[in-house]
């Protein structure tokens, strides 16, 4: 509902206006209570909670095009999943890295020694 029409004429009754007045005016020194008190509030982290589910941690793997449905093809050849598959792969990779059998470099991984 609009307060003021085209003409001017306001559509509040005179009993809201002088309300809105009384309530309200420029001479008045009174603090709304909001003001007159400013709390500091201090931050609490956030709790953390363990993920919900099965898995604990998600990463997305990105591979180039095709590699997808190629490593996929070869891991249910052997009966495991894509995940199993990856995870088996760099978790022995990361064990010969460790043992110093293999060294991992942005140009792929070599045996050591060769």
């Amino acid at each position: 509902m609009p307060i003021a029409t085209k003409t001017r004429t306001s559509l509040l009754t005179d009993d809201f206006k002088n309300q809105i007045a009384n309530n309200v005016s420029l001479n008045s020194t009174v603090v709304p209570p909001a003001v007159q008190e400013v709390k500091t509030v201090e931050e609490v982290p956030a709790p953390v909670s363990e993920p919900k589910g099965k898995y604990n941690d998600v990463a997305n793997l990105h591979f180039s095009r095709g590699k997808k449905a190629e490593f996929k093809a070869f891991f249910s050849a052997n009966e495991v999943t894509l995940v199993q598959g990856v995870e088996n792969a760099v978790n022995y990779i990361m064990k010969e890295v460790k043992a110093g059998r293999l060294k991992i470099s942005r140009n792929g991984i070599e045996k050591v020694g060769e």
